[in-house]
């Protein structure tokens, strides 16, 4: 029998309590450094599964450089969304080009300065490219989908300022786009509900260039500190946390196996099949999982987190203190650091989401198609 929308509503609801389904879901920006599959396209499929079951309420995507350079991730990320069916529903928003002092110069002075990199750097590993040389995707690039009209930056400050008090930033890119907009509306501070990131070491080697410091805060450590001593409540996943989570020969077998097929596991096998190294993270990935599910965590501390941001061999290093340094100027915010998951728990999350049927399947009834705004 044929119910009319209202009914499945009530229906739906009742089959998965009503308190649950008639309470507002978390409403969220993904600040992405995007890839196709990587762990950053990882959570947008994760992401597209949990809002379309209607778990979180899917804002936006705003994208700056950091992985690859910002129109490469803008273009892979056009992609997934028509993918992933959500294209009419989550816009795409460009963001920065460049870190704010940190640029392709900057870092070539750096290599001459300190040596060369002997690890992961990003959009870095080469020059900015022509827009007409953008790769497209195993798939293609999108074919009708574009980006938003509106830049990053006025995104972030109007959503925060429509939903005071209710969104948050899952930052899983360098801060850039996140510091522009608290620099040119500083008003949107006390609004934003938490930023959770993953991002930093605390107490563990770095990732990227020299190994001293992590790859999302050693790409902009300027915006990083401007965002790090914004007094917003923060939750930091780093290295520390994401260490101990890897891609695991199981956890990509249950993937890579599972029937029937999607195109989402058909292009997780090929990127990482068919055997999976010791040294293969989803890091971002944790960030999504404690947003969604705060009791996976295991082990967190108040610490007062800063950066380095003078220009030498630890740039873009943590700096933490277990209390603060500075309480009569108030200049560091005490941040809760998350140093283990409830890994099992985690993976569950992880293996179902990425499985899940795609184009995804939406629990409620379709909003209308944006406007051409």
């Amino acid at each position: 029998m044929k119910h009319p929308p209202i009914l499945r509503s009530i229906l739906f609801c009742l089959s998965f309590g009503v308190l649950s389904c008639f309470a507002d879901p978390p409403k969220v920006i993904i600040d992405t450094d995007f890839n196709t599959i990587g762990d950053d396209g990882q959570v947008a499929v994760m992401a597209a599964q949990l809002y379309a079951q209607g778990t979180i309420d899917l804002l936006g995507f705003t994208i700056p450089s950091g992985n690859q350079w910002r129109d490469q991730e803008v273009s892979d990320c056009l992609k997934a969304v028509e993918r992933l069916g959500i294209e009419n529903r989550v816009r795409v928003y460009v963001g920065a080009q460049y870190p704010l002092l940190h640029d392709y110069k900057s870092y070539l002075y750096e290599e001459q300065l300190f040596g060369k990199s002997i690890d992961y750097v990003g959009a870095y590993a080469s020059p900015q490219p022509n827009p007409n040389q953008l790769v497209p995707p195993p798939d293609g690039f999108a074919t009708h989908t574009k980006p938003a009209k509106q830049d990053a930056v006025d995104f972030i400050i109007e959503t925060v300022h429509r939903y005071p008090h209710e969104v948050t930033i899952l930052e899983i890119a360098p801060p850039t786009n996140m510091a522009l907009a608290i620099r040119k509306d500083p008003t949107i501070v006390p609004l934003i509900k938490q930023i959770v990131t993953m991002a930093g070491q605390i107490f563990v080697p770095g990732n990227a260039y020299l190994d001293n410091a992590e790859f999302n805060w050693w790409f902009d450590p300027d915006a990083t500190q401007i965002v790090l001593r914004a007094a917003v409540p923060h939750f930091i996943i780093p290295l520390d946390c994401t260490n101990n989570v890897p891609l695991t020969q199981a956890v990509f077998n249950q993937i890579a196996t599972h029937q029937p097929q999607t195109i989402i596991t058909k292009l997780f096998t090929q990127a990482f099949g068919p055997s999976v190294g010791p040294g293969t993270f989803i890091y971002d990935t944790n960030a999504l999982g404690f947003f969604v599910h705060p009791e996976f965590a295991t082990l967190k501390q108040g610490i007062w987190v800063d950066i380095y941001n003078t220009f030498d061999a630890n740039y873009g290093k943590s700096i933490p203190y277990t209390s603060d340094p500075s309480p009569a100027i108030g200049l560091l915010q005490e941040s809760t650091v998350i140093f283990a998951i409830n890994t099992a728990a985690f993976y569950a999350f992880y293996v179902d989401l990425l499985t899940r049927p795609v184009p995804v399947k939406f629990v409620h009834p379709p909003p209308h198609d944006f406007d051409d705004d």
